[in-house]
């Protein structure tokens, strides 16, 4: 009986039944302990009585680098259906579940392969997919079933998902809404307790229930404590570390052999993924696990005769009770039974080792490099780790705990700890330090502490060192290479640019792709030849089912400037799960901004905020100083866009501080365009252009700064406005000359508007083209910029009516995107042209009483239960009564209301 999960078993049910307002997937998050598997179980059992076939996986952490791991329990028991299929389909799915021989199929072709399998057994009775723990999934799996899910037309197939809330999941990130599973109401968790232990009185169940916080699995398994030892009832850790500490005397009550045992096949990933028989090399295996089993630790699955742990903490305190001798003889065992997968049998082969060995040491390292491309960082920096430790030479050692040190801080989030690493990686005393070991030095000097100077001479001088051409194929050579086209990026100066161009051509026999396309389209847009918008669209394609966090993140940089960074979105948001799974924390942070890049340019400045301020905190408590940059940057641009006028003039300055002493021309650009945009509402003209000049002199694209190909039509617009018509022509001829316009469609919409705004004779028809062009309207902000200085032209002409419609258009984009000083400007203009503001500047009696409500300080989702509304109605409320109210944040609330009154 399932305590307090009424609303949830109702809804499995609906959704076994194939009722037609669900979708094909119904997912569960809760925290560990929340009753997940349980509520599963009951699903599974629902789904039965509902005449579903039922397919269960359990997705286990210990698993997450085995590629189709998890696929192959879905379809292994549907093998009996594959002649059914067509031949590329057949074999797909034959090397999935290890039929047949092969390298592991692409992921477009898995996916299709699966659902063609699925669909066909379906038709002859419907499937219910129940996977348990999904961010634990193996990443081409996860990529595999989520393909399934987006794809699944009717009710025949349908996937019953759980998942920690903590970790966001491919599923979640496909578009499908996960139900919270909350702890449990008092009166819930009371009766459970009553139900499992009668005999407790009510002032110890008072006790527990407040220990527990709801969390179903501490409410069964605190009784048992208090029996023991009654002290974790009065103890103040964490829950987790309650039951983990719980578990570890359990596990110390089983018999030696038990806990081998249980070591064994937690170690080889083996819960779930065989059976007991197949993955255990204990002579009396069957024999030990009895103790466990009565102890309700584990459990042998009858059906699929695969062990079970209660509780996915119950893994990690078996291995923290081991001792490091039984830790090695395991691996070693392992080692062995998976001789026939190099990736597996280097990596236990590296646990079983007691001294120096080289021979696995070299297999670790490129092992290592095997796993950072499939996505699985902290295991490659670990693995690069062990490779060091096991090295009987020095120089080998230091090589590679330097290539580790960079790992950690360039891709896992581990910068703080890299200094430390660098201290260990020091050759012998005469020696000089290796590549990796300069590459990981300068990464910490221009990362953590803004020193772009000192890191290109150190570059610099280690690539010189290096005899004759550099090899294209070394990853040293080519991640140094990586690293000084970000030093030139922060830097902005051409000098550090010509020594990077330098090494470049030293590259043989050509430079990679990836470093072509950052070279011309991140480096240096405004003087990039057209046809790398093809090659960057080909780049891009290529993420698609790409699992490796650094080229993505490189890829979708590389398109920053083009304005192409939301085809790279979902890719992006792969990287930030990873991330928040602890893996590739550093690259999260970069996909965070990138985010928020192309949520600004596409008008989603909620969103911006939101993934800004995660990536924000991240650099915080990381040490990632100059990469928050752009983040604070983009948050400063929605702040000034929004009225937060104060705050991001502040944070201008905290930018431009920064960036004076380290000579960081762009971070001063960062500070300049936040700047400028804070004067052109306000039609303060001449400051806005000393702003935006200061980024690129007029009539000039600077080179190696590509943010001056972002201010073009500011410089116009403020040139023009501030009588400076032959300057702001001069800087339309060289946006034309640069073949700006043809890079995207957002840079050709403001280009040929900075060139209407310079004509004299064509303006009307140059506007009116450049407001009817494809994909105008992907780009709100901007759009309603030109609307805006065309409905200005249009007034001045003596054309009001023209100008009118204009402005009305401007005024209402504005005011979606709550950007109240422009609303405010346009509005201005629009009254002058002669037109009625749209939204009028009288509050409505709904939007009075969102707005008297707010100013009290409730939230919307307060305010919504209150009105009887929903969030997205109060939201929608709050902003059309900022620019009314003339204000830019819930903040300034009150006082606007209190004048208004008065």
């Amino acid at each position: 009986m399932l305590f307090g999960r009424e609303a949830e078993l109702g809804l499995m049910a609906a959704f076994a039944r194939g009722a037609p307002e669900f979708g094909p997937v119904l997912l569960f998050s809760g925290e560990p302990g929340a009753g997940k598997t349980a509520l599963l179980d009951a699903g599974a059992e629902q789904a039965e009585r509902a005449g579903r076939r039922v397919l269960r996986a359990t997705a286990l952490e210990y698993e997450a680098d085995l590629t189709y791991g998890a696929l192959n329990l879905v379809l292994h028991p549907l093998l009996d259906q594959l002649p059914a299929l067509d031949e590329a389909h057949r074999h797909a799915v034959a090397v999935i579940c290890g039929l047949e021989p092969g390298p592991p199929p692409a992921q477009l072709l898995a996916g299709a392969a699966a659902l063609a399998l699925l669909t066909r057994v379906a038709a002859d009775r419907p499937l219910m997919l129940v996977v348990d723990d999904a961010p634990w999934l193996d990443l081409a799996s996860a990529m595999a079933l989520a393909y399934v899910a987006r794809r699944l037309r009717d009710a025949a197939v349908r996937l019953l998902v759980a998942a920690r809330s903590e970790l966001e999941n491919v599923f979640v990130r496909s578009g499908f809404d996960a139900h919270v599973l909350p702890p449990l109401s008092e009166r819930s968790a009371d009766a459970l307790l009553a139900d499992r232990f009668p005999a407790l009185p009510a002032n110890v169940r008072r006790r527990i229930r407040a220990e527990a916080l709801g969390n179903p699995l501490a409410l069964l398994d605190l009784p048992a404590a208090l029996d023991a030892d009654p002290r974790p009832l009065t103890d103040t850790l964490p829950l987790t570390e309650r039951l983990t500490a719980l578990y570890a005397r359990r596990l110390r009550d089983l018999p030696g052999g038990t806990r081998e045992l249980l070591l064994f096949v937690v170690l080889a990933g083996a819960e779930n993924s065989m059976t007991l028989e197949q993955c255990t090399r204990m002579p009396t295996g069957q024999d030990d696990l009895a103790p466990a089993e009565r102890a309700g630790i584990v459990r042998l699955n009858p059906r699929s005769g695969r062990l079970e742990f209660r509780h996915p903490l119950l893994r990690s305190a078996v291995v923290e009770l081991s001792a490091s001798e039984e830790r090695r003889h395991a691996h070693a065992l392992l080692a062995e039974a998976f001789r026939l997968d190099p990736q597996r049998r280097a990596w236990h082969l590296g646990q079983s080792a007691s001294g120096p060995d080289e021979d696995v040491a070299r297999l670790l390292e490129a092992v290592s490099g095997d796993l950072l491309h499939a996505g699985n960082s902290t295991r490659a920096t670990a693995a690069m780790l062990r490779a060091a430790e096991l090295s009987p030479a020095r120089a080998d050692r230091a090589r590679r705990v330097a290539r580790a040190a960079y790992l950690g801080s360039h891709v896992t989030g581990q910068l703080q700890a890299g200094p430390r690493l660098l201290v260990d990686a020091q050759p012998e005393p005469d020696g000089a330090p290796s590549l990796a070991a300069v590459t990981a030095a300068a990464y910490q000097l221009l990362n953590g502490e803004g020193d772009a100077s000192s890191a290109q001479r150190l570059l610099v001088a280690a690539l010189d060192a290096l005899p004759g051409p550099l090899d294209a194929a070394d990853d040293p050579t080519v991640e140094a290479l990586h690293t000084l086209v970000a030093v030139g990026f922060y830097a902005g100066r051409a000098e550090f640019w010509a020594d990077t161009h330098r090494q470049f051509a030293r590259v043989l026999p050509e430079l990679p792709e990836l470093l072509a396309l950052l070279d011309v389209a991140f480096g240096d847009p405004a003087r990039g030849d057209v046809s790398v918008v093809g090659r960057l669209d080909a780049a891009l394609d290529g993420l698609r089912f790409s699992s490796d966090p650094v080229r993505i993140t490189r890829v979708a940089t590389a398109a920053a400037h083009l304005d192409r960074v939301g085809r790279a979105r979902e890719p992006l948001w792969r990287g930030i799960d990873d991330g928040r799974r602890g893996g590739a924390v550093a690259k999260e942070i970069e996909s965070l901004f990138l985010i928020g890049l192309d949520a600004w340019v596409r008008g989603r400045w909620d969103e911006l905020e939101q993934v800004v301020d995660d990536g924000l905190r991240l650099c915080d408590e990381l040490g990632y100083a100059l990469t928050a940059a752009p983040g604070r940057y983009l948050r400063a641009m929605a702040d000034a866009a929004r009225g937060r006028e104060a705050v991001a003039d502040e944070a201008a300055e905290q930018l431009l501080l920064w960036a004076a002493p380290r000579r960081l021309y762009t971070l001063a650009a960062y500070a300049s365009h936040v700047r400028c945009l804070l004067q052109l509402p306000h039609g303060r003209f001449e400051s806005a252009y000393r702003h935006a000049a200061s980024v690129s002199p007029a009539g000039t694209l600077q080179p190696f700064l590509p943010h001056a190909v972002w201010l073009v039509f500011d410089l116009v617009e403020a040139a023009t406005r501030s009588g400076r018509t032959a300057v702001a022509a001069a800087h339309v001829r060289a946006a034309e000359e640069a073949g700006l316009g043809l890079l995207s469609d957002r840079l050709g919409l403001l280009v040929g508007a900075a060139g209407a705004l310079t004509d004299p004779a064509d303006w009307r028809d140059r506007f009116d083209l450049v407001l009817a062009a494809s994909g105008a309207e992907r780009w709100p902000f901007d759009r309603a910029r030109v609307q805006l200085v065309y409905g200005e032209q249009l007034r001045r002409a003596h054309a009001p009516a023209d100008a009118r419609a204009q402005l009305a258009a401007a005024v209402d984009a504005f005011r979606d995107l709550r950007a109240a000083p422009w609303a405010g400007r346009a509005v201005r203009e629009l009254r002058a042209a002669g037109g009625i503001d749209p939204g009028g500047d009288e509050l409505t009696p709904q939007e009075a009483t969102v707005a008297r409500l707010a100013a009290t300080g409730l939230t919307n989702k307060e305010i919504a239960a209150q009105l009887y509304l929903s969030p997205r109605t109060v939201s929608t409320h709050l902003s059309r009564v900022f620019p009314k109210l003339g204000i830019g944040s819930r903040g300034a609330l009150r006082d606007a209301l209190e004048r208004r009154r008065h």
